[in-house]
């Protein structure tokens, strides 16, 4: 794992795929909603002289968009991964869960100062394990909102997971049989909150 970047390794790529595939099928189901929303106005309107159906066109027009902008951003998120997991190794990292709020607790001998940023990083967030010794934290928040996606994530709580670290201070996530990719942002530091 040291000094291979994640890329490198097949389960990086299947998981790749698999998110990329689902912002397809958003860009997808946009495409098809605007087509249906044009096709059915110029139906009404010229075959049945009935523009009564405006409602319905309007939904699938404002359906069709969502899908369109929802999809754009998974694909535009998609490349932003696999640069970083071209050009980073993975981390080993324990999940902490609060709320909204994820702690990400380095490995002592996984933590390299060339991948891991340090301003994303803060200084002050450190954690002591069972054997007293101090490791790297970083506190971090989900880039998506969809329940079943937060549920597999919340679902590897005090587990390993597997973190690649961007340049832009950014982190992308997987774990063992998660066959996805997930995006953390790191949190602005604020002080008297409670962090996991």
């Amino acid at each position: 794992m040291a000094g291979q970047s994640a890329w490198q390794q097949p389960e990086t790529r299947r998981s790749y795929a698999a998110y990329r595939l689902g912002a397809l099928r958003w860009f997808a189901g946009g495409l098809a909603g605007g087509t249906v929303a044009v096709g059915l106005s110029a139906y009404a309107v010229l075959v049945l002289k009935r523009p009564g159906l405006g409602v319905f066109i309007v939904a699938a027009l404002f359906l069709g968009v969502i899908g369109l902008v929802t999809g754009t951003g998974g694909l535009i998120r998609a490349q932003r991964f696999r640069r970083t997991l071209q050009t980073q190794p993975w981390q080993s990292a324990e999940l902490r869960v609060a709320g909204a709020s994820l702690r990400l607790i380095f490995a002592a001998d996984d933590v390299d100062n060339d991948t891991v940023d340090n301003d994303a990083v803060d200084s002050d967030a450190v954690d002591i394990d069972a054997n007293g010794d101090d490791r790297r934290a970083a506190d971090v928040r989900l880039l998506i909102t969809s329940r079943w996606r937060v549920r597999e994530v919340v679902g590897h709580r005090d587990g390993e997971v597997l973190v690649c670290s961007a340049r832009d201070g950014s982190y992308v996530l997987s774990a063992q049989g998660l066959n996805n990719l997930y995006g953390l942002r790191p949190l602005a530091r604020l002080g008297g909150r409670y962090r996991p």
